[in-house]
């Protein structure tokens, strides 16, 4: 899909002809184009709507004509969050009043409000309009709720809990906790009233919703109403924004597009899921091109874990600056050409990675990108470069069925967890399956709120009880069972720096092995005198027996470690944890720049859909350009009997080695795409 952000300056139409084709000869096979909110490309606006437009002819019922004459799907995007300044000023009574110290998302474009005349009905007139009045192929929205205290949100939240609402964030408030939970109640409440009223009027059209499930920053989704899985479940296409644009914070996290279509998979219904780029460099601007490079990998990160791209254009294919388009035609183009091989990707990855919504919310409290999301995003960042096939996993959706996919379940400080969800991990660990946990996993209700010191474990399985906390900085953690970690040969000590837990065992007769014994800091950064003492007894790594099962936990913060330092001994302690439970499926001798993906085109066993994306370029920068590796090997669990890398159209060698087969890939540039077939598979057919 392309995306069609068409400016107030670019008053005068653009050609559908030309624009419809430009999308096919770009390899593209749908285009969202905006109906209301701030721009409107229809010319039959309703009365008091407030939205600028292209009068001077109806654009929208061209464009749509066009674009299904040229065999193009045609979606339309209702911003249902923001107005215009001249309708702020007619009417500002439909607009947000925010709260105090309330961060406002929206620029210079006011904020609708949730329960105002433009939030109840105007929208709601646009989408009978539309519909009565144009073939679209399917609505896109784009909402965001906000923290409003005007008298209509206060009247709306007292009729509703019985509280008044809140005026200020302040998450030691009952109230605004309550509302954090009313927010998202209510958002997709609205949602479903979109829906039917679209299926009612028509049940071919498309209902889709644009959202995040992951960011910079959580607390924004937060505050934009957005609760994940219950929203995706109103909507039978989601569209999931990761707009990686180079004005981002340090250090720098490549990985968004292809987390947020992991995300996307791990929704509940099968729904098929679209990950919305930008094209513009810096989103303050919005006028400049993203490094084709940067743009290209994005997008290859969604195909490869089975998401629909997406690219937002502001304008149209002329472009003020044109270095990125030939990225996107040559990725859309790889995508069209191939794409029966793209179709209904399947994972097998026996490793779960888990998102926490409900920590970053309640945990976070206003500062999850310190608090815990980068313990998180250094655990994914760990297991890409280290080549573990895993799937990312939300708790918002979290059941017994999803869990019995997995031999592994990592927990990355996963600190607010609802007694349902404890119970819920205890059973799995019990029945056989495996937790790595980290930091304060568990330590808090699902209110946020400090389980008391006294009672019993959250987790049983982890086998522990919390004792003190202590500051680690300057202290090391040393390494006594050789053999309990096979990547560590070479070295003794792991750096340790931050809050660091002490913990004790819950019950005497807990099976544990402990290793990783914390060091007491040196005494003076002088190389010279740089010497620590052993506190005996304090594990930095416990392993617990539970039933039939094993958990694994480290009582600090590993994966925000690694997120921001790259301290190499850290990915590779998370790697030989991976491994002790979950038999790789794949692995490859390519450098942790190079992800490595492994799905089944609709979940046939026989074939597979291997990429390696590769990301080997300037450090701490946006990726301008590629370096090109040579001589990459693959091996892959399974028996395949052919090989093909899609790209170049050459077949690939294989060797048979232990359970599975061995392949290289001469040269590696931007990404390879290389299908294994096994028996009763034609490739030659296949690729017709």
């Amino acid at each position: 899909m392309i995306e069609f952000d068409l400016r107030e300056s670019e008053g005068r139409s653009p050609d559908p002809v030309r624009l419809a084709s430009q999308v096919i000869e770009y390899g593209g096979n749908a285009m969202l184009v905006s109906v209301g909110g701030v721009i409107a490309w229809r010319s039959a606006r309703l009365p008091q709507s407030g939205e600028e437009g292209f009068p001077r002819s109806d654009l929208l019922s061209a464009v749509l004509q066009e674009a299904h004459r040229q065999g193009l799907r045609v979606l339309v995007r209702l911003d249902v969050s923001r107005g215009s300044q001249d309708l702020y000023a007619e009417r500002p009574d439909g607009f947000q009043t925010p709260c105090v110290r309330a961060v406002v998302c929206g620029g210079t474009t006011p904020l609708i409000c949730p329960n105002g005349p433009y939030g109840q009905e105007h929208h709601l007139s646009v989408v009978r309009e539309v519909i009565s009045g144009y073939a679209a192929d399917g609505f896109l929205f784009s909402c965001y709720y906000g923290h409003c205290t005007c008298a209509s949100c206060r009247q709306a939240y007292r009729e509703h809990t019985a509280m008044e609402l809140p005026l200020v964030e302040d998450w030691s408030d009952l109230a605004y906790r309550a509302y954090v939970r009313y927010r998202y109640q209510r958002m997709v409440a609205y949602s479903r009233r979109l829906r039917d009223l679209i299926h009612e009027r028509d049940p071919r059209v498309v209902f889709a919703l644009d959202f995040r499930l992951s960011s910079d920053h959580p607390e924004d989704h937060c505050r934009a109403g957005w609760p994940g899985p219950p929203l995706a479940e109103q909507a039978d296409l989601v569209a999931l924004d990761a707009p990686n644009s180079l004005d981002r914070g340090l250090p720098r996290y490549t990985l968004w597009a292809g987390e947020e279509a992991r995300l996307g998979r791990a929704l509940p219904g099968d729904r098929p899921v679209s990950v919305l780029l930008t094209y513009s460099e810096v989103l303050a601007s919005r006028r400049t091109a993203q490094p084709g490079a940067q743009l290209a990998h994005d997008l290859m990160q969604i195909a490869a874990h089975g998401g629909q791209p997406c690219v937002a254009l502001p304008g149209t294919f002329t472009q003020d600056n044109r270095t990125a388009l030939p990225a996107i035609r040559a990725v859309y183009r790889h995508l069209r050409d191939h794409a029966e091989s793209y179709e209904d990707l399947r994972s097998t990855a026996r490793v779960a990675l888990l998102y926490s919504q409900t920590t970053m919310d309640f945990y976070g409290r206003g500062d999850s990108a310190g608090r815990c999301l980068a313990e998180y995003r250094g655990f994914y960042e760990a297991l890409v470069q280290a080549h573990v096939q895993f799937d990312v996993l939300h708790d918002g959706a979290l059941s017994r069925e999803a869990l019995t996919h997995y031999d592994l379940l990592i927990l990355p400080n996963v600190a607010a967890l609802s007694d349902a969800l404890v119970a819920l991990l205890d059973a799995y660990v019990e029945g056989g399956g495996h937790i790595l946990a980290s930091f304060e996993t568990a330590l808090y209700d699902e209110d946020g709120q400090p389980r008391a010191p006294e009672a019993a474990p959250a987790l049983r399985c982890l086998g522990r009880r919390f004792v003190e906390r202590r500051e680690g900085l300057g202290s090391h953690l040393r390494l006594r069972k050789k053999g309990l970690l096979p990547g560590f040969e070479e070295t003794d000590l792991l750096p340790l720096a931050g809050t660091f837990l002490v913990t004790g065992p819950s019950a005497a007769d807990t099976p544990q092995v402990a290793d990783l014994t914390v060091m007491a800091p040196v005494g003076s950064s002088a190389p010279e005198v740089a010497s620590s003492g052993e506190e005996p007894g304090i594990p930095g790594l416990v392993l617990t027996s539970f039933g039939r099962g094993e958990a694994a936990y480290l009582p600090w913060q590993v994966g925000a470690f690694y997120h921001r330092y790259g301290v190499p001994e850290y990915r590779q302690l998370i790697f030989d944890l991976a491994e002790r439970w979950s038999r790789a499926s794949a692995n490859t001798d390519a450098p942790g720049a190079v992800e490595l993906a492994v799905y089944h085109p609709r979940g046939e066993s026989g074939r597979a859909l291997v990429h390696l994306l590769n990301a080997a370029g300037a450090q701490g920068k946006p990726l301008t350009e590629v370096i090109p590796l040579h001589g990459l090997s693959v091996w892959l669990r399974g028996d395949y009997r052919a090989a093909r890398e899609l790209r170049s159209d050459q077949d690939l060698p294989l060797s048979r080695e232990r359970d599975g087969v061995r392949f290289s890939v001469p040269r590696l540039e931007g990404f390879a795409a290389v299908e294994l077939v096994s028996e009763g598979y034609d490739l030659c057919e296949q690729a017709q």
